[in-house]
């Protein structure tokens, strides 16, 4: 269900930006249908899926890939609120980078260690970082939908280099530019994540 309603609020950016489906968007779109598709056809049937895993190497993953999707998230919607947290964007980002890495390190070292096996700590890892991603993913799409009108949202733009990544597509719509980029995060980051 999760998955679904991912890819739906994916394509809600439509409603908003319908233009952003033009060149490449719908690629991008689809690229974000396929990774949700991953989640599914991974939890479901792939070899650390739900039927196979060890409950505990689950549980593990699940909670710390949601403490980490929730942290990340909580992020994006602080930059929204407070210059402080805008201007350190960019050192921030690279602290969640290493954090998202390391807590797929942490869910694959617990696993292991309470199940006793190095198969659980794969499955932790592998359910960390599909959980983290399907925490992540809607509360950035959230974020952006309600503040794409807010004077806030130029201030994000030019601390994430937003301006300068959209001078150099080529592009003239910055808000169908945007939601490609979206659309773009929301299959690479799962990819980049497993």
């Amino acid at each position: 269900m999760a998955a679904c309603a991912e890819l739906a609020l994916a394509a809600f950016g439509l409603v908003f930006t319908p233009t952003a489906a033009r060149g490449s968007g719908l690629l991008g779109l689809a690229g974000v249908a396929v990774a949700q598709a991953f989640c599914v056809l991974a939890v479901g049937y792939g070899p650390v899926s739900l039927r196979r895993a060890e409950p505990v190497a689950v549980r593990t993953g699940v909670t710390v890939g949601a403490i980490a999707g929730l942290l990340y998230g909580a992020e994006g919607l602080a930059e929204y609120l407070s210059p402080a947290v805008t201007d350190a964007s960019v050192t921030i980002g690279w602290i969640i980078v290493a954090g998202f890495a390391g807590s797929s390190v942490v869910a694959a070292v617990i696993a292991s260690v309470r199940a006793g096996s190095v198969r659980a700590g794969v499955t932790a890892a592998f359910s960390n970082a599909i959980t983290e991603y399907l925490v992540w993913y809607p509360t950035v799409l959230l974020c952006y939908y309600f503040f794409r009108t807010s004077t806030n949202i130029d201030r994000v733009w030019r601390a994430e280099g937003t301006y300068d990544d959209f001078a150099r597509s080529g592009m003239t719509d910055l808000r169908a530019f945007v939601l490609q980029d979206f659309w773009g995060a929301g299959f690479f980051h799962l990819v980049a994540g497993c």
